[in-house]
Order: structure tokens, then C-alpha cells, then sequence
């Protein structure tokens, strides 16, 4: 899935197959989609997101919403609620079966000319065909998750932003931490790592440079055999992490990877490295 939102929103809430964003006065889109989910997937989401099933029917959404929903077959949805208004659309796609649900948000008198001009450019960048995984551009980084990962998590607070990917019993986190200045006068790159990915104070760690950045390492059950492997098997998985500071950009870009089997570090700086600022 692709989608291109305006500056001014932010991702509120991102999970698996699903999207959230407010802007100043609070909700503004929210979209959520299941794949092969067939006609009645469109049915079942036109009741799952509307607020305690008060929606209705409407005979037509906006013109330009229309012309960038030409692909999919739809059923038209407003409700009101608590000073809130939706309006938006349950989503079928007859080339792949996809199902979704999306609707825009407005004040007590409905969506204005702007929300709905905006949400129109929003509707017509939207991509579902498209090979390849996802590449997520969020608060001033890029990054595509390996093969095989999806998003399990988000999280965002002032300074600290974190995506999580699973695939299967592995699991991926990367972070980013600003202002770096501010948090390294406080103390060493290595014990802020540590901290933020959950590791032991004592946990093995070195220094060294990733795609050209100084960066330390931190390594929990990573040998092969012997107590590590007997940890894994016990349940305990074996952890690397990597995070580097990004002077240029004053931020701390960090990967974590975990998994029944020891971690391959070439390929966790392969990942790493492939975050970057845009």
C-alpha cells in the first residue's frame, strides 16, 4: 500500500493494515484494508469502523473523490457523532480482492471545502498494486523493512520515534532519538542504546562505524551454541542492536533484531544502513 498525506498531518496511530492521522484540530483520515477479503470484507468494514454503528448510507461521495476511486467498487458512508462528523467509503477492489474502509473527519457542520480538496489529492495517491514491501517516510527518515517483515507497532512521543517489524518468531525495531547533542551530554552512546532497546546494562557492546557513522553495538544469546543456544530454545531469544549517530542531522538512528537463531550482524548493518534521513 501506498499513500502520500500532507505535511501537516501525523501519523496518530500506524499498525497492520492500518492508518491514522491528525492535523491541528485533531482527526483527520483514517484508513484500514485487508487483502482477499472479498465482497464481504467491504461489508464487514463498512460496519467495523463506524462509531457504534451510526453510520448511514449516503447516495454520492465528492466528484474528485470519485475520480481517483474509479478502480474500486464502493459503498458510500457518513455518520455524526459528539460534534464530529465522517464521511468516507467502504472499498472494493475486483482485480485483487482487496476490502477496505476509509473516511475523513470534520467538525459538527461536515467536512469544509479544504478537508475535502485534500483529501481528494490523499484518495488519488493511493497504490495497492505495487511489488515490492512497503517503504515507510515518516517524521524525516526512510526506510524498507526487509522481505518477509510487516509493521507490528508504532510509536512516537517528542524526540523518540520507533517502528516494529515481525516476520514469524524475529522481530525488528528501529528507533530514532533527537536531539543527539543533548542526549549524548547526558551520557555514552552505548548506555543510551542499551536503555532504549531494553538491554542489560552489562550487555556486551562495541564501537565501530556503519554506512560511515560511528556506532556501537549491543549483543545478548548470540553465541551459536552452548548457554546462548539453551537460552533460545528455553524461549529467550538472542538480541543485536545497532545504533549509530547521525551528526550531520543531530539524531541517533538505532536497529534491534531478535530471534530464535543468532543474529547476522552483516546483515543487520545491511538493514541499518538502509534508514536514512531524507
Amino acid at each position: 500500500m501506498h499513500l502520500a498525506v500532507p505535511a501537516q498531518w501525523w501519523s496518530a496511530r500506524l499498525g497492520p493494515a492500518y492508518w491514522y492521522f491528525e492535523d491541528a484540530d485533531g482527526p483527520a483520515f483514517e484508513f484500514k484494508w485487508r487483502h482477499d477479503a472479498g465482497r464481504e470484507g467491504m461489508d464487514a468494514a463498512f460496519r467495523a469502523l463506524t462509531p457504534k454503528g451510526r453510520a448511514r448510507a449516503v447516495e454520492r461521495l465528492p466528484e474528485a473523490w470519485l475520480d481517483a476511486l474509479a478502480d474500486f467498487e464502493l459503498m458510500p458512508l457518513s455518520w455524526k457523532l459528539d460534534g464530529r462528523t465522517g464521511l468516507g467509503a467502504a472499498l472494493f477492489c475486483p482485480e485483487c480482492g482487496l476490502a477496505a474502509v476509509f473516511q475523513g473527519y470534520g467538525g459538527a457542520d461536515g467536512l469544509g471545502a479544504g478537508r475535502i480538496a485534500t483529501l481528494a489529492t490523499v484518495l488519488a495517491s493511493l497504490r495497492h498494486h505495487e511489488p515490492g514491501p512497503p517503504a515507510f517516510q515518516l517524521f524525516g527518515l526512510s526506510f524498507t523493512p526487509p522481505p518477509g517483515f510487516a509493521l507490528a507497532s508504532f510509536d512516537f512521543v517528542p524526540g523518540r520515534f520507533a517502528l516494529s517489524f515481525v516476520a514469524g518468531r524475529r522481530r525488528l525495531d528501529m528507533l530514532r532519538l533527537a536531539p543527539a547533542d543533548v542526549l549524548l551530554s547526558r551520557e555514552p552512546l552505548a548506555a543510551i542504546a542499551a536503555s532504549s532497546f531494553g538491554f542489560d546494562p552489562a550487555a556486551a557492546s562495541s564501537l565501530t562505524e556503519v554506512a560511515g557513522l560511528p556506532a556501537v553495538w549491543l549483543a545478548e544469546r548470540q553465541e551459536p551454541g552452548g548457554l546462548h543456544g539453551l537460552m533460545r530454545i528455553l524461549g529467550r531469544p538472542g538480541r543485536l542492536a545497532v545504533m549509530r549517530h547521525a551528526g550531520p542531522i543531530n539524531k541517533l538512528l538505532g536497529m534491534a533484531a531478535s530471534g530464535r537463531k543468532p543474529v547476522d550482524p552483516d546483515w543487520l548493518a545491511e538493514v541499518a544502513a538502509s534508514c536514512v534521513s531524507l
